[in-house]
């Protein structure tokens, strides 16, 4: 018990070490990630400052104190923190990314992140268990009563975290690095394949009505998993609000009512249509979401496809310029 004692508490802080230092070195991703776990937006700044450092409070008593009843509750209060709101996410069907490790290891949430904080809270229990048991000392000084059989296995565990950790961090590089397939559209200027979907507050919508505004179509391709699609939404809701003159925003999304529901809803989005699956998406080439294309008042590809936010961004700042530079605005 004595060797599973020191090598879970190495590990826990490790973990809270490894992500309170890589969240301080991506402020504005740990912004963000606190932002889209729900925190309010004008609590964000402080949060995002204060999550690393209790991180880093949490590391250095298991590691250097012989606080280790305190620290390992500090542990087990926050990794429950984590679990409830990890839970909550996925519950209202978000999966943005957890930002867990900084830009070291981010993936979008799911049921392998919950397990992961789970499985860390049993190993801040079995701490707490121990500390009313076991010495309580500070990591070193019971490193120094460990004999050299326990040393070569403490010394080969720590080299493979460490090895782990190199292996992550240099994935992660790999796939930064790598550029993105983009999707191949339709032809600008070929004919926009016509659709009539289920609208999601009811009835059912057409391209032909959609264009019937007598304004440029900006369609957005999503999907109620999609992370990314989920962090947009809030934007997409500004921008049906303040281009309503301009463009016609419409998102097209797939699955039932009610797998789209909590996204709809929060977001009081409008004009959102539903696939069957994917079959609208692979007649318009959008193989990834989010995905956007422009189709012109006279149902015509007006623009390539647009995939990820940022080229999301990028064309409707291009279509809003080119309706300013034709029709002119009013505001």
């Amino acid at each position: 018990m004595y060797l599973i004692t020191v090598l879970i508490r190495i590990a826990l802080s490790a973990v809270f070490g490894v992500a309170g230092v890589t969240k301080l070195l991506d402020p504005r991703g740990t912004r963000d990630a606190v932002k889209n776990f729900g925190a309010p937006e004008p609590l964000a700044p402080a949060l995002s400052i204060l999550l690393p450092i209790v991180e880093l409070a949490i590391a250095a008593g298991l590691l250097f104190t012989d606080a280790n009843r305190i620290s390992a509750l500090a542990a087990l209060l926050m990794l429950l923190l984590f679990v409830v709101a990890i839970s909550v996410n996925l519950a209202r069907g978000r999966t943005h990314d957890c930002h867990c490790f900084g830009q070291i290891y981010s993936r979008p949430l799911g049921w392998p992140t919950l397990m992961r904080n789970v499985i860390f809270a049993l190993g801040a229990v079995f701490v707490l268990w121990q500390s009313d048991t076991s010495p309580r000392s500070s990591i070193i000084a019971m490193l120094v009563q460990l004999s050299r059989t326990t040393w070569l296995v403490l010394l080969g565990a720590f080299a493979g975290v460490i090895g782990l950790l190199i292996y992550l961090q240099k994935r992660q590089q790999r796939r930064a690095n790598e550029p993105a397939s983009a999707p191949v559209g339709l032809p600008v200027n070929s004919v926009a394949p016509p659709f009539e979907l289920t609208a999601y507050a009811g009835g059912t919508i057409s391209l032909t009505q959609l264009l019937d505004y007598g304004k440029p179509l900006l369609l957005i391709f999503t999907n109620p998993n999609c992370g990314p699609c989920v962090v947009l939404f809030a934007e997409v809701k500004e921008w049906q609000r303040a281009h309503c003159e301009q463009l016609t925003i419409a998102l097209i999304s797939f699955g039932t009512i009610k797998e789209n529901f909590v996204n709809v809803a929060r977001n009081r989005l409008g004009q959102v249509l539903l696939q069957q699956k994917r079959e609208v998406a692979e007649k318009y080439g959008a193989n990834v979401t989010p995905t956007a294309v422009v189709v012109s008042t006279d149902g015509r590809i007006a623009s390539p496809l647009a995939a990820g936010a940022e080229e999301i961004r990028a064309l409707l700042t291009t279509v809003l310029g080119n309706s300013n530079g034709s029709h002119g605005r009013t505001e």
